[in-house]
């Protein structure tokens, strides 16, 4: 088993985020960096695993296609994960002042948006944009790639977690974090976060700084096991969803599946076939959409309810 061991003699360890001798004590992990697998998957390939979870951020307030992502990795490796219950996706494409640290319900698909530190290293400039990323020690940058949360412990910052980072040098789209643990880069609380502020965050040095209002409630769910995604853009081609409420059919459905993807549109939220495609619903969907195909599926929609309702008043 792959083992990392930090060992300290006391010195505080520039580049981390908080400087408590206690915290540069000895931090073990016994992640096995060869269990985990980076998907290289096709659009294709992808879609059956992103389909699951479909019914994931109703909204669509997280970016698609880093959301995609996330999945498509969380599934794959889902037997090495043992907390299963949320995920996390931050996005350091965006200006500090806004959401972009998503939690994620698994279970009932709802989001939670939030304000999230990046390095000072990374934000050179100072102008609230992440612009450079690293994985070396006392370079006060971020990492970018997929973590798993560790344990909680009390440093300069109380209740922060530690995080293991799965993503090697050399990793696609510049993801690198295996030395976080080493570094000291963690989850903690920061009195330069806030997320009713959408100016300019403060700057971390290397960690994912939350608002110490919303910090304990989020660690408590995601310790020791959860699985962050730290990006700045996809991994792939966007597969798109599968059901017809979106903003398009998504080139996966044919005239003959689509009517039954916007009559079944879990988006009804009652989990009942919808009596018509809703207004938003185009593509192959809805006489919004382009061609004889829309019009073809709109006909469907009528034929498949019609032959619903007959078996229904049948003894």
């Amino acid at each position: 088993m792959w083992i990392r061991t930090l060992v300290t003699c006391g010195v505080l360890t520039v580049g981390a985020c908080a400087g408590d001798p206690d915290e540069l004590g000895t931090s073990v992990s016994s992640i096995n960096l060869a269990d985990f697998v980076l998907p290289s998957l096709s659009a294709t390939e992808r879609a059956p695993i992103v389909r699951k979870y479909d019914l994931l951020d109703h909204t669509d307030v997280i970016p698609r296609g880093l959301l995609e992502d996330a999945l498509v990795y969380f599934d794959v490796n889902k037997a090495h994960i043992p907390m299963t219950g949320y995920l996390a996706v931050v996005d350091l494409s965006l200006y500090s002042g806004m959401d972009r640290f998503w939690l994620v319900d698994l279970a009932t698909g709802s989001v939670e948006p939030h304000k999230v530190a990046h390095g000072d290293g990374t934000d050179p400039d100072n102008d609230g944009y992440a612009t450079l990323f690293g994985n070396v020690e006392g370079s006060h940058k971020s990492s970018l790639g997929f973590y798993l949360t560790g344990e909680i412990y009390d440093g300069t910052h109380a209740h922060s977690m530690r995080l293991d980072g799965l993503s090697i040098d050399g990793s696609p789209n510049g993801m690198a974090n295996t030395n976080a643990r080493e570094r000291l880069i963690v989850m903690h609380e920061a009195s330069y976060v806030d997320d009713a502020n959408t100016s300019q965050q403060g700057r971390s040095n290397g960690c994912l700084a939350l608002d110490p209002e919303i910090e304990v409630g989020v660690v408590d769910r995601i310790h020791d096991g959860s699985l962050i995604y730290s990006a700045t853009q996809p991994l792939a081609a966007l597969v798109g969803r599968a059901s017809c409420g979106d903003a398009t059919c998504d080139g996966g459905e044919t005239d003959a599946s689509c009517p039954e993807d916007c009559v079944d549109d879990p988006r009804s939220g009652s989990g009942t076939p919808d009596p018509e495609p809703s207004d938003d619903e185009v593509g192959g969907c809805s006489t919004s959409g382009s061609g004889a195909g829309s019009l073809f599926a709109m006909a469907l929609v009528g034929v498949g309810l019609r032959r619903r309702r007959s078996r229904s008043s049948r003894g």
